[in-house]
């Protein structure tokens, strides 16, 4: 008899889940604090096709740099600069940031390509989650 696995063991091989959270990376996630952040780029696997990292303080369009795989450690280094600048930044205009974000553009649902498919890093501040918001309602125009 050949061993068939079920479709959900295959798209979460690698991947974990915890009660209440649902699918749980090793590696991409929110965190609070900058030192918590920078301990999940660390972790980042080397096998990632690229990453972008947001490299302004802007609300809308923000410049970021993209850093192409393999993921080395003296990338990581440069990522980690970055978003300590980034810390510092936010910080002098008054609008610290509240959450760190290093997700994967696909997400979580396939664990051999969560480890592959492209990255990226943004912040979030009180500022730019009420411009979103008020991007949302419209406040700034209609968005089509």
């Amino acid at each position: 008899m050949k061993h068939v696995k079920l479709f959900e063991e295959f798209i979460n091989e690698g991947v974990k889940y915890e009660s209440g959270r649902g699918i749980v990376s090793e590696w991409s996630g929110t965190a609070t604090s900058e030192k918590e952040f920078i301990e999940m780029i660390k972790r980042m696997p080397e096998t990632l096709k690229s990453i972008v990292v947001t490299n302004s303080t802007a609300h809308f369009n923000p410049s970021r740099e993209k850093f192409e795989g393999p993921i080395d450690s003296a990338k990581k280094n440069k990522i980690i600069k970055i978003v300590k600048d980034m810390t510092k930044a936010f910080k002098k205009q008054g609008d610290e940031i509240t959450a760190y974000e290093l997700m994967s553009f696909h997400g979580v649902s396939n664990a051999e390509k969560h480890n592959t498919d492209p990255a990226y890093i943004q912040y979030r501040t009180e500022k730019i989650s009420s411009f979103n918001r008020d991007m949302s309602a419209g406040r700034y125009g209609s968005l089509d």
